[in-house]
């Protein structure tokens, strides 16, 4: 860290009211007391002695420039702020975030200052401000960088990956990870196990999006015992979670349930109730998948009583949906209805929703197509395909041609408009070598 030994000298002179011939005294002279101040002469160490004698300073101030309150205070404010992020209550976060970098700044502490924007970076991510983080990550990789502080160049590394990753860049994202990676293991014995189970989940994540399925199994079972060693539990939770929903995917759903019942009571432990009900509303599609019906019920009741009383939008939409689809399948077909269109208003809201508001209205094209409401039906799934071209989703896509395919076959009909055909001659082919692992 450069340190701004003037600045802080004269600010702790300013602070204490003392001119500067009255703090030189008699063993130096003011004139060398401004030119430290302008930064034109190093502070030397008896001077160092001295002035912090006489401005009654904290014996480590000159190293980092903060007054004992000002570092008692940041570093308040920096564990408070990450257990808000964790908690993902960016709002809060940001409001102490803004007073931590106020003091830093004012004091020029670039460790402290640095180590603010990267979170001030992450908030940005999580808010959908992609450039102002991008502009903000670039600067701190280059402090970092300069510094060779490979510990905070890794975790800097790290959220400039799930930036790309967010900007659907992945061959950039999958870079950034395994640099993450590669500067924490330059740091021997102090190695962060956290962020490297945390990087390796991400790749894990790219590699289960792009359906390289068998990479995406190593890594996350890589990221699952890296994350043990680290006894962090927000990222062994993470790592079961991304396991599940990789299994999840790959139609192995009976193996799926126990990385989910790992990951959700560990979320309920860290206080993460949001996280918490996200898994339990995974466990219901599980149990829908695997027929056991009445669990999937049960379980998105709990989930839809919480999420009302503490208004979580988004769980409450998954929640309706997850039960609907299995009030569907076992004939309760109205309250089933009413729950899909509870869910499909919810979703609308929500922009991040749009893979689930396609699931949605696949789910009601078929509970339609029961009905034998074979026009209404057409209509959900039309809007299903139209929001999963948008999205770039295409084993979502390649699984609704295949319930279109089977709709239409099962008709017994080939009344289609010219598009779908097209659409579905398009697919047909791609669905021979995929594994439809999506079940609305």
């Amino acid at each position: 860290m450069k340190k701004n030994t003037g600045h802080w000298l004269k600010r702790a002179r300013l602070k204490r009211d003392i001119m500067q011939k009255d703090l030189a005294g008699d063993r130096f002279t003011a004139s060398y007391i401004n030119h430290i101040e302008k930064g034109n002469v190093k502070l030397s160490y008896k001077a160092r002695v001295h002035v912090t004698k006489i401005l009654k300073l904290p014996k480590k101030y000159f190293d980092t420039g903060l007054f004992i309150e000002e570092k008692e205070r940041l570093d308040k404010l920096i564990k408070d702020i990450d257990t808000l992020l964790d908690h993902l209550k960016f709002d809060e976060a940001l409001k102490k975030l803004t007073e931590a970098l106020k003091i830093s700044e004012e004091a020029k502490n670039d460790n402290y200052t640095y180590s603010l924007l990267l979170k001030l970076a992450r908030i940005y991510i999580k808010t959908d401000r992609l450039n102002k983080a991008e502009e903000l990550l670039n600067k701190v990789n280059k402090y970092y960088s300069e510094e060779k502080d490979y510990k905070n160049l890794a975790y800097s590394y790290y959220w400039t990956g799930v930036l790309y990753r967010e900007k659907g860049n992945h061959e950039e994202a999958l870079l950034m990870f395994n640099k993450s990676v590669e500067e924490n293991l330059k740091l021997k014995r102090k190695k962060d196990l956290s962020l490297i189970a945390r990087a390796t989940v991400k790749i894990a994540q790219i590699h289960r999006f792009n359906e390289i399925y068998k990479a995406a199994k190593q890594k996350y079972q890589e990221a699952i015992n890296i994350a043990i060693k680290s006894k962090d539990d927000y990222v062994i939770a993470m790592a079961y979670w991304g396991y599940g929903l990789l299994l999840q995917r790959t139609g192995e759903y009976e193996e799926a349930i126990e990385p989910y019942k790992k990951a959700a009571p560990i979320y309920k432990k860290l206080g993460n109730e949001k996280l918490y009900l996200q898994a339990k509303n995974n466990l219901a599609s599980i149990y829908h998948y695997i027929s056991n019906y009445d669990k999937a019920i049960d379980l998105t009741k709990k989930t839809i009583k919480i999420s009302k009383e503490k208004n979580y939008v988004n769980e409450l939409a998954h929640a309706y949906l997850k039960g609907a689809k299995a009030k569907r399948d076992k004939n309760l077909i109205d309250e089933a209805e009413s729950d899909l269109n509870k869910s499909i208003n919810l979703l609308k809201k929500l922009e991040k929703e749009k893979r689930v508001l396609g699931e949605a209205y696949m789910a009601l094209g078929l509970l339609h197509e029961k009905k034998k409401e074979n026009d209404k039906a057409i209509l959900s799934f039309n809007k299903a395909t139209e929001l999963f071209k948008k999205i770039d989703q295409p084993i979502y896509l390649n699984s609704a041609y295949g319930e279109i395919i089977r709709f239409y076959k099962d008709m017994g009909s080939l009344d289609m408009k010219r598009e779908n055909i097209q659409g579905l001659v398009n697919y047909t082919n791609k669905l021979i070598s995929k594994i439809k692992t999506i079940i609305f």
